[in-house]
């Protein structure tokens, strides 16, 4: 892309915009494959345009943005006509809304009727002849029917060629102008700040406003909707926890697997090069539901022997020594079937990617962290609460 954007730039008489590959993700959410995509909102096309050209190039000489474009397409010709009200008062009962229809009927045509033959239907248009209407100066020239009198069109209005948009954009009601940009040597998370402090410099006229938009706007509506999901996970997985151990404190100590295993999701991501996205995110998810079923096995497991008389500390020793395999197994088993898909092999595989690696760099840190942690933790928090109760009795 480097290369491309150095030749072209050599080619003064091209008009050229570089883009990178798409990917799947990208296509899934229907993002721009453009990686910096900002919105001009309001409502004045000609103010929406000088806002987007002097953002854009303030924007060009950002570094490590390259490719700006503010997607402002050279405008169609058209002819603004004018109503001349003063005029149009000498006639009561003409209403501007006539003499527009009649100068669209004049080039368009009206349809008067429909011609029938057998079950088709054919429009009947009434036009005016070609040779009377091949330009605007032939149409002012002709006369409109008023009571028992003709009135000269050109009498009553007036015309002005002017560049009309190639097209308006609207979200929610509101034009906007949107400005591309890729990156050159820079990640989207630099550079959002830079942009950002830019955007904050510029004096936007009131109702005026840029935002991000494209993959960023994804971003950050997709990181509210799984935070949500993340916090009611834990407090699900929390409530039944509490309810089958009949405690507000061992499912406590299960739930401090979590930050044990996202640890370990963040340093994976990073060795593989991956960005904490929305599918990994929905990978953390998974592995809230997962990383907790070691600790269970454990806990669980300790109580029964505390239960048969065991002491605290044989007990916590028995019970990890013994759950050690099983704990194992389960964990290694679920890594080794998230292998393949931590790879990507295949079209389309590099879509899942991300979720695989979540899951398997939260579940190897938190294997490791639990069968040394949480026993070490159950002991220290159960000896202060035995304390408790002897020094109370």
């Amino acid at each position: 892309m480097a290369e491309a954007r150095d030749y072209l730039a050599r080619q003064p008489e091209l008009k050229y915009s570089v883009s990178r590959e798409q990917t799947t993700l990208g296509e899934f959410l229907a993002l721009s494959s453009n990686e910096v995509n900002l919105k001009v909102k309001g409502q004045s096309l000609e103010e929406l345009r000088r806002i987007a050209l002097n953002f854009a190039g303030k924007l060009s000489q950002l570094p490590g943005v390259v490719d700006v474009n503010p997607n402002l397409q050279q405008g169609k010709p058209q002819l603004l006509i004018r109503i001349s009200k003063e005029n149009l008062e000498k006639y009561p009962g003409l209403s501007p809304s006539d003499i527009a229809s009649y100068l669209v009927e004049a080039i368009r045509g009206n349809v008067a009727t429909q011609y029938r033959e057998l079950e088709k239907k054919y429009d009947v248009r009434v036009v005016f002849e070609s040779h009377s209407r091949q330009n605007i100066e032939q149409i002012l020239n002709s006369f409109f029917p008023y009571k028992n009198s003709l009135i000269p069109i050109r009498e009553l209005v007036s015309y002005e060629p002017v560049q009309g948009p190639n097209e308006i954009r609207r979200e929610n009601q509101e034009r906007e102008i949107t400005i591309t940009a890729n990156l050159r040597g820079k990640k989207l998370s630099q550079v959002v700040p830079v942009i950002q402090r830019t955007i904050a410099g510029i004096d936007l006229p009131a109702d005026y406003r840029i935002i991000f938009g494209g993959e960023r706007e994804e971003m950050q509506t997709s990181f509210r909707s799984l935070l949500l999901a993340f916090i009611m996970s834990m407090v699900l997985i929390y409530m039944i926890m509490a309810a089958q151990f009949e405690s507000l404190l061992h499912p406590f100590l299960i739930m401090t697997t979590v930050p044990m295993g996202i640890i370990g999701t963040i340093i994976l991501l990073f060795l593989t090069g991956q960005s904490l996205n929305a599918i990994s995110i929905i990978g953390v998810i998974v592995l809230i539901g997962i990383v907790v079923d070691n600790a269970i096995v454990e806990i669980d497991y300790i109580n029964q022997l505390r239960r048969q008389g065991k002491d605290l500390r044989t007990a916590v020793v028995e019970g990890s020594r013994v759950r050690l395999r099983p704990i194992m197994m389960s964990s290694l088993s679920t890594i080794a079937g998230l292998i393949p898909m931590a790879l990507g092999l295949g079209r389309g595989a590099e879509l899942l990617q991300p979720l695989a690696i979540a899951v398997i760099g939260g579940l190897t840190s938190s294997l490791f962290l639990t069968l040394v942690l949480i026993p070490a933790l159950y002991e220290y928090v159960e000896d202060i609460i035995l304390k408790r109760k002897s020094a109370r009795a």
